[in-house]
């Protein structure tokens, strides 16, 4: 049977599934938190962190519509070695961005029942995954329309809604101001990641070549607007309040809307919107990986739909374990980590490519590897030591297996 494939409507509508997830219903609390009246610094540094990610992967997806985002470009204008830590990487930390979603979702809508609902979910939208990816885009469309009328309304409401505490938030310092700018831009960076996720699915998308950057570009645009009124809004109508709870997005709707079920609803459904995306492309990035035997060959296995149906098993049993740590903060720092080294490896992909494919300048790219790094070392020592560790580790095994192959 045929591969199912997405036009550019379905390729924005998980980009955009992706985004609005439930990193958006957390991290602009714990952004003020650390980085106090410096917060819309914050938001665009990883604004412009994501941009210029963006732009490496809408040079890079013009020339490869092979599945599998920076793990395919790398491979063709780098090495094996480089395509295989950038596809780890990206494997390891997307599986934590679904951990994260998941314990997000239970906050907002069942704190009291602690790792069973986050289980029921990711199996639920595994099972989805695997009959399609056009069914993952149904899906997908639904849920972003969804998520997108709600933070519209909210927005809306909350911006008429003139309380003066925006002056006396921004009046807070940090103590730290070049560190915290930093750290928050890293929290919030996690909102954003997901931008290329639909880079990920390569020739599963009509027209790849033209239809994936579009679908990058698009989606990007819409969420930054989106998160800067939303900041606004937040500190407008919450002020230093925003610290205080751990689900700023419900006390946001509950003081403006009069609701306090809303958000809990809708912040399920973003969640549950972009773990399906995350799910998608993280197992069609290990099945790219197996088909270059990078990993077991199990993970390359495909039913009638097209899925990597195992791939999809083995990436929802590894995020549920990772849900038992139950700290959202600790699991984001593992994932932000992990994410930006992959797009790092991106934009050194793309100083690699010949003169006549490159759309931005090298210097814009340099800038991006450099931005990267210092965010993914912002999270501090523990994080980086473990998260470097797991990544020396993977390679190590990697080069003792093919050692023992080729003797």
């Amino acid at each position: 049977m045929p591969k199912q494939q997405l036009g550019l409507g379905g390729a924005i509508a998980i980009g955009l599934a992706s985004m609005l997830g439930a990193g958006v219903f957390v991290v602009f609390g714990s952004a003020y938190q650390i980085s106090a009246n410096l917060i819309f610094v914050s938001i665009a540094i990883a604004a412009l962190v994501a941009g210029l990610n963006s732009a490496a992967i809408y040079q890079l997806a013009r020339q490869v519509d092979r599945p599998g985002g920076v793990y395919a470009y790398s491979r063709i204008y780098l090495s094996d070695t480089w395509s295989f830590l950038s596809g780890f990487a990206f494997v390891f930390g997307k599986i934590a961005s679904i951990a994260a979603i998941a314990l997000v979702v239970q906050q907002y809508v069942l704190p009291q029942i602690p790792f069973w609902p986050s289980v029921i979910a990711i199996a639920l939208l595994t099972f989805i995954n695997i009959l399609g990816i056009n069914r993952t885009a149904l899906v997908a469309t639904v849920l972003s329309i969804t998520t997108i009328g709600f933070f519209l309304a909210l927005t809306v409401m909350g911006t008429l809604n003139q309380s003066g505490l925006l002056e006396k938030a921004m009046m807070v310092q940090p103590s730290n101001p070049l560190q915290s700018v930093l750290i928050g831009a890293s929290v919030v960076f996690f909102a954003f990641a997901g931008y290329a996720r639909v880079a990920t699915l390569g020739d599963e998308v009509r027209e790849a070549k033209r239809n994936i950057p579009k679908a990058i570009v698009i989606s990007l645009s819409f969420v930054l607007v989106l998160y800067l009124v939303l900041a606004y809004v937040l500190l407008n109508d919450l002020g230093t309040l925003l610290t205080n709870g751990q689900t700023p997005v419900a006390d946001l709707a509950n003081k403006v809307l009069g609701s306090n079920w809303i958000a809990p609803i809708v912040a399920a459904i973003a969640g549950l919107g972009s773990m399906l995306a995350l799910l998608a492309g993280v197992s069609r990035t290990a099945a790219s990986m197996a088909e270059d035997r990078e990993l077991p060959q199990t993970f390359k296995l495909r039913n009638r739909f097209g899925s990597p149906w195992l791939a999809e098993v083995i990436i929802a049993v590894g995020a549920i374990a990772l849900t038992s740590a139950g700290k959202i903060v600790w699991v984001i720092g593992f994932s932000s980590f992990s994410v930006l080294f992959y797009y790092a490896v991106g934009h050194l992909t793309a100083i690699a490519q010949p003169k006549d494919q490159r759309v931005m300048p090298k210097w814009l790219n340099v800038l991006g590897i450099a931005l990267c790094l210092t965010l993914a070392i912002s999270f501090g020592w523990e994080t980086l030591s473990i998260s470097t560790g797991i990544l020396g580790l993977a390679a190590a095994v990697r080069w003792l297996w093919q050692r023992s192959n080729s003797l």
